[in-house]
């Protein structure tokens, strides 16, 4: 959330500066379910802004500076700097089976990004190191996705496909030999692949307002679910937003 807050206050010093570039900023409540056994549903508000000027972006909760690419009107590509969130965690206190586990944090991951558009079909990748050192460890995630555009309606559904080093499932998925009990086994997952849906759908109300619905459910890998802290497969999270653009 402080990530977002500082995120939000940066993106418009920027905007204020160049004032090159529409943005668009919102706020509305997120969403996250939680893989641990006997954890509740994180909801927390969210501020949202969108914003790309060629040489610096903000797509909700990833931000980047461009460093090398070229853009046409059907075909564009370009490689970045690029940082992000990464909500993962959990306190001991979240649940009676996560009692006497050590706190896991959420961090900032970043690293190389590559984005590559062909008219209304768009790829990412990226390469990501745990910035923060909680993990200690890297992912890499590659999405592939289409924009339809019906009446008011952008959609903007993709698939992602994640691996996890095995020192970042072991932090957040690890049972270590201390933290071992009769009813929770040690337990030292190995590297996984998780596979994602995502889509944005945006409805116009106007030139200025719209409102931005979010949706992504994850399929946690092998090793991620075979974690006797892990109850559930699958990680679902949402947001609903309004928001606002502003032309300079």
């Amino acid at each position: 959330m402080k990530f977002l807050v500082f995120l939000f206050l940066l993106i418009t010093q920027i905007v204020a500066q160049t004032q090159t570039t529409p943005l668009s900023i919102g706020a509305g409540p997120y969403f996250q379910t939680q893989p641990y056994k006997g954890t509740d549903t994180k909801v927390v508000p969210s501020p949202v802004v969108f914003f790309d000027n060629n040489l610096f972006y903000v797509r909700w909760t990833r931000v980047g500076v461009y460093f090398l690419g070229d853009k046409k009107d059907d075909f564009s590509w370009a490689f970045s700097l690029s940082a992000e969130p990464q909500p993962l965690g959990y306190a001991s206190k979240d649940s009676s089976a996560l009692a006497g586990m050590s706190n896991k944090e959420s961090s900032i991951q970043g690293g190389l990004g590559f984005d590559m558009k062909y008219k209304e079909t768009f790829f990412n990748a990226v390469l990501f190191q745990d910035l923060l050192n909680n993990s200690n460890s890297y992912i890499a995630r590659a999405e592939l996705g289409q924009h339809i555009k019906l009446d008011n309606w952008d959609l903007y559904p993709s698939l992602m496909v994640s691996y996890h080093a095995a020192k970042f499932n072991d932090y957040y998925y690890g049972v270590s030999s201390n933290e071992a009990t009769p009813q929770r086994a040690a337990y030292s997952p190995s590297s996984s692949v998780d596979l994602s849906f995502e889509s944005y759908a945006k409805y116009e109300f106007s030139k200025e307002w719209s409102t931005l619905l979010n949706f992504r459910a994850d399929y946690l890998g092998k090793s991620e679910q075979n974690s006797p802290i892990v109850s559930d497969k699958y990680m679902f999270s949402g947001l609903v937003s309004v928001m606002y653009k502003f032309y300079f």
